[in-house]
Formats: C-alpha cells, structure tokens, sequence
C-alpha cells in the first residue's frame, strides 16, 4: 500500500476557489533547521521570482499511471496545455522531465497478455524490458498532447551526467531546441541505464530518480546562466508535516528555509507507483537550491480537482492551475527557498 495520502477529490472540488489563496488564512508552517509558525503577512515575503527565465518541471508516476486511462490523459492534457502557454505568455524556456516509463511499459505488456512472475517484478531485467516498452509510448504520448507545440525527446544516461564531455554536449542540445521554442521531454534512458549502472559504474548512481535528474538539470543550466525553477509535481501538496501526517490532517510546510533535518518531517517509504517519494524530493530540492535555484512540491493531479469526465456540468470547467499559482506566488505546495529569497523575510 502507498503511504500517500488519498485525495479527497469532492472535497477539493469545493474548496477549489480557497485552493490557491494570495497569502494563508491564518499561521503557516515554516521549516528552518526546526519547525515553527510564522503570520500571514508574512508569507509574500518568500515568493518573489522575479528573473526567472526557465521552467523544470518534473512529473511523477503516480500521475501518469492510472487505472482509469482517462485520469493520465487528463493530466497529460492540463499539464502540455498549461506548459505550452506558460511559454508564449511569459517568454519562458520550459523543459519537462517525465517518469513513467516503465509503469506505462508494464501496463501495455500486461495488456498483451504477457505472464510475469511475482518474485520476477521488481528484478532489474523485467523493469529493463518495462522501460523498453514504455519509453517508446510515454514520449509518443507527450507529443500527442503537447501538439501542435513541437518537442523533443531527451533519453539520459548517467555517463551523460558523469562525463564531462557528454554533459556538454547535452547541454548543448538543449540550447538548440529551446532556441527553436522546443519542449525537451527529458527521462532517464532506464533500458540503458540499468545495465550501465551495474557494468559501468559498478552499482553507483549519478541520480537517485527522475527528482535527481531534474535537479541536476536544473543545476547545470543554473551555472550555464539560465535562471530556472524547479518544480516537483506529485500526487501531494508538498511535505506535509510529521504530526498532520499521523492525524490524517495532511497539512503542507509552506516554506523551507534551511532543510537539515526535514527528512525527519516525511516518510522515508516512496510511493507504490513511483521510485521517488517524499525523501527523495527533498534531497533533490536541497541541492537545487544550493545552486541558488528555487524548488516548490506541489500537487500535479489535476484529474482530482476538475476533470471534466468526473462533472459533466454546462458551466464545468477547469479551475486548477498549479504551474500558474506557483509562479504567482500563491499558498500553494512546500517551496524551497535559495539563500537570496531566505533573505527577502521580515525578521
């Protein structure tokens, strides 16, 4: 079972219009090597990004791989749309980093009929053949989604992060395509990967995940004068404190100053679906943000705010938009803050 809470969609679909407030209603939750309350007033100070040039985002299993098909293509849908006009409106460069692969590939062998023993599903050889099957649709999927917006298909190994040269050269590509207002669809090249990792690099990882490589992306095109924001998108509105966890109340540490010891707030156990999980996230987002780039968790579950299929309405339509609040400034999912807007705070 996943440690993740389950979203109560009904609950969200009406408190949608409370959802995404200018500041809190009353004391947020503050995280700076402790946790501690801090007053409304206060929360404005922590989200100025102005400068911000480029948009990472990266997208969880979780809202990739659902039973219902519909809910993928609904997330898939919101999240191309809104990426698309985020940069023609705002002049943005926007890279998508996107897991999802293998459980995609492993839902299509599945369907074909293909038997796969239990004590053989979680064996490298078998995620290895997911990923062969699934990088293939995941990718034709985004390109569905995001027409007429082009992209391009960005598969990364870790010598590509570990060698020099090869990261150059990736970056590189990177320049190109978003010069031609391309969307780079970034994943881990898991088929090669898994046997690089064992052959090559004798079991060490250069990430963890898709919440490392969207972090070391976000680094390197930090020191290569981009200005980005990293942005985690999952099936949470952030790290959720140790005690609101426990009593199922599920409330989000709106802010991280200084992230020693936040581990000790979330669940070590990732989720069902995905190889992330919440302390994965925030390893990710504090080595982001010492290289100066801010990170925000947030939710990314679109289909359980405003789907259409779930509420056919005349006057239905969407009211979650996540990327947008974010980029606002609104009370929205845990950010992580760079030392320049740790600063910007009334004392």
């Amino acid at each position: 079972m996943s440690n993740e809470p389950k979203v109560d969609r009904i609950k969200f679909q009406k408190e949608i219009g409370e959802y995404f407030r200018e500041i809190p209603v009353s004391q947020f939750p503050v995280f700076d090597n402790d946790l501690h309350l801090e007053p409304p007033e206060n929360y404005s100070d922590y989200t100025d990004l102005s400068g911000i040039d480029t948009l990472i985002v990266k997208v969880g299993t979780s809202i990739l791989t659902h039973k219902d098909p519909r809910r993928t293509i609904y997330n898939m849908n919101c999240l191309s749309e809104d990426l698309t006009r985020l940069r023609e409106e705002k002049g943005l460069d926007v890279l998508l980093v996107s897991s999802g692969a293998i459980g995609l590939g492993r839902k299509a062998r599945l369907r074909r009929g293909e038997k796969i023993p239990e004590e053989e599903k979680s064996k490298p050889e078998q995620k290895r053949l997911d990923a062969i099957e699934g990088q293939t649709l995941l990718y034709e999927l985004w390109r569905h989604h995001f027409h007429p917006q082009p992209v391009a298909e960005s598969l990364v190994t870790h010598e590509d992060i570990l060698n020099p040269g090869r990261q150059a050269s990736l970056l590189n590509k990177y320049r190109v395509w978003l010069s031609k207002g391309r969307i780079p669809v970034i994943n881990e090249d898991d088929a090669r990967s898994l046997e690089e990792i064992d052959i090559l690099l004798k079991g060490e990882r250069a990430f963890r995940d898709n919440d490392g490589l969207a972090s070391l992306h976000a680094q390197f095109l930090k020191r290569a004068g981009y200005n980005p924001i990293l942005i985690l998108l999952s099936n949470t509105n952030g790290i959720y404190t140790f005690e609101s966890f426990r009593n199922g109340d599920y409330i989000p540490i709106r802010i991280v100053k200084d992230s020693t010891g936040l581990e000790e707030q979330a669940l070590a156990e990732g989720s069902k679906r995905g190889r992330g999980g919440q302390i994965s996230k925030i390893q990710a987002s504090r080595e982001a943000v010492l290289s100066g780039v801010p990170v925000v968790i947030a939710n990314g579950q679109y289909c359980n705010h405003d789907a259409l299929f779930q509420e056919r309405r005349r006057d239905s339509q969407r009211k979650y938009f996540v990327l947008d609040s974010i980029l606002e400034g609104r009370e929205v999912g845990t950010r992580f803050l760079t030392e320049k807007l740790g600063t910007n705070a009334k004392p």
